[in-house]
């Protein structure tokens, strides 16, 4: 990983530097603000102001993309760290924790004119909305069929599912989008005597996309792999890579950081959780529709605090356990605590990460037949230090039917 420190006096790069005026604190949130405070053909120079508006002392962390073309030549009021076209920023030693209702600032001189993209703070939004946001892809349209009449052919799919609401369906052939539909199927003329492959993918509302659905009717047995992705730009909310080739079709892509399996796109970024601090090791793995995967692509990285962070991680969630009825499964357990206040829950299936709760309480689906089922569960504070995992595994046995 690329990194440099950033501790530079404002005489160094040429450049006048305010202090950050007083500002009054956003109630009930903390924000970032960026202003771009002088510029001029090749740069400019620009500073977020980081508002504490809640009752806690803030231990912050920025992150931001910058758009291609556009790099930090220096900078000053944090320690900067950069993946690619993504930077970190966590405070200098004098201004690493904001009081309640207080503020602080960083800046930096750039080269190229392009600002600050997809800001998050402590891995919210630099705006403060405390909603949740849709991260997490559909999954794959199931069971791709072609069903050839006289003079249409039409494809057919089972339904994808996404943990807000599938929003839609497109359909390609060959490389070219031909349609976005709302169902699960799509009719056309008849194509020519010739092998296409047919690819379709859910997207939801959120623009999250699923792996794609690969058919190649009339085509031969698929055995060969899809190439290693070329590149890797991790961070700790969005990690992004470069597009594999295969010779039919690349489906979709596997993210995994440290072992866990974040989801499956079709895209070439996936947004995860925040990650924290710590030494974190990103890995993409490319398959196709024939279910071959390619090598993993990987880069380790470490993600460093300042030095008057929230070093301490939460307790292990306790006391987990499950309730059964005959169309869902709740699981249940006993509140971690922490030193400066537990943010929330993150539940996995095996290595499959199922979603962020600030609750006690994860409600799904019950399986329809036998299966073994557990679930692990561990909890993250507001800085994204984790706990250790609580684990249980049960086997459900199929659901009674239905009278």
């Amino acid at each position: 990983m690329n990194r440099f420190l950033v501790a530079f006096a404002a005489a160094a790069v040429g450049v006048a530097i305010a202090a950050a005026p007083a500002r009054a604190a956003v109630p009930g949130a903390a924000t970032a603000t960026f202003t771009k405070q002088s510029s001029w053909s090749t740069g400019y120079t620009g500073q977020y102001t980081i508002d504490n508006g809640t009752s806690a002392p803030l231990t912050w962390r920025v992150e931001f993309d910058l758009p291609s073309g556009t790099t930090l030549a220096n900078a000053w009021g944090a320690t900067v760290t950069h993946t690619g076209d993504h930077y970190v920023a966590v405070g200098a030693s004098w201004n690493a924790t904001v009081a309640p209702g207080g503020n602080t600032w960083f800046g930096w001189l750039a080269q190229g004119t392009g600002g600050p993209l997809n800001c998050s703070l402590n891995g919210a939004s630099c705006t403060g909305v405390t909603a949740t946001a849709d991260i997490r892809p559909p999954t794959t349209p199931g069971n791709l069929r072609a069903v050839v009449g006289t003079t249409a052919f039409t494809l057919r799919w089972d339904a994808s599912t996404d943990d807000v609401g599938v929003k839609g369906y497109e359909v390609y052939s060959g490389a070219n989008l031909v349609a976005t539909v709302s169902g699960t199927e799509y009719t056309m003329g008849m194509p020519p005597p010739m092998i296409i492959t047919y690819r379709v993918r859910a997207l939801d509302a959120a623009g999250n996309a699923s792996p794609y659905a690969v058919i190649t009717p009339g085509g031969t047995p698929d055995t060969v792999a899809p190439s290693v992705p070329p590149s890797l730009s991790p961070g700790s909310a969005t990690i992004r890579w470069g597009a594999s080739t295969d010779n039919v079709a690349v489906a979709g892509y596997d993210v995994y950081v440290n072992g866990d399996h974040y989801g499956a796109t079709s895209n070439t970024a996936l947004t995860v959780p925040p990650l924290g601090f710590g030494s974190f090791t990103f890995s993409i793995v490319a398959f196709d529709g024939a279910g071959n995967r390619s090598e993993p692509r990987s880069l380790s990285v470490a993600i460093d605090p300042g030095p008057n962070s929230d070093y301490r991680s939460p307790t292990v969630p306790t006391d987990l356990r499950i309730s059964i009825s005959a169309t869902q499964v709740t699981w249940t357990w006993t509140a971690s605590t922490d030193n400066v206040g537990v943010a929330g829950y993150q539940v996995f299936h095996g290595p499959d990460w199922s979603g962020n709760v600030t609750a006690t309480t994860y409600v799904e689906p019950r399986p329809a037949g036998q299966t073994v089922f557990g679930l692990k569960v561990r909890a993250f504070d507001a800085i994204g230090n984790k706990s250790a995992f609580a684990t249980l595994t049960v086997v459900l046995d199929p659901p009674p039917p239905t009278p």
